[in-house]
């Protein structure tokens, strides 16, 4: 049987850290990452986009739909932001005998020049007796 030791277990707590520490953007030439930012002089620094939603049907043959859509149009000049984050979370439940909870978030928008970040997660529950619960969770990034 294999005995963890104190020290394995804090290798083994350290190294998620030590990678987390590590990210981001690490070019292997910063001459090429000021080229970026000088070439992209004149568009926005950043663009964020955060799109939540929340879709219950809690009572007996209860039907909620729901359906979120955030869109950033690309811009016609060419300017593109620095740094692009999109984030789409969504909860969707159904808890009443044969209720029907349907749900759609989608995020388009454009890719940042220097660093694009997408964040999805969500949450379908269908847990009434003949209860659905259907869930499209769409993080999209464009060039």
């Amino acid at each position: 049987m294999f005995r963890p030791t104190l020290a394995a277990l804090a290798l083994m707590a350290a190294l998620p850290a030590m990678a987390q520490d590590r990210g981001g953007l690490r070019p292997h030439d910063p001459t090429a990452v000021l080229d970026q930012i000088e070439a992209n002089r004149g568009c926005q620094l950043s663009s964020t986009s955060v799109s939540v939603g929340i879709n219950k049907a809690t009572s007996n043959g209860a039907a909620a739909r729901q359906q979120l859509s955030t869109v950033q149009n690309r811009d016609p000049s060419g300017c593109r932001p620095l740094v692009s984050t999109r984030v789409v979370a969504g909860f969707n439940i159904a808890t009443g005998r044969g209720a029907l909870a349907d749900q759609t978030i989608e995020s388009q928008g454009t890719r940042g020049a220097l660093a694009t970040t997408t964040f999805t997660r969500g949450a379908n529950v269908g847990a009434g007796a003949l209860s659905t619960a259907n869930q499209r969770l769409i993080n999209q990034i464009g060039r």
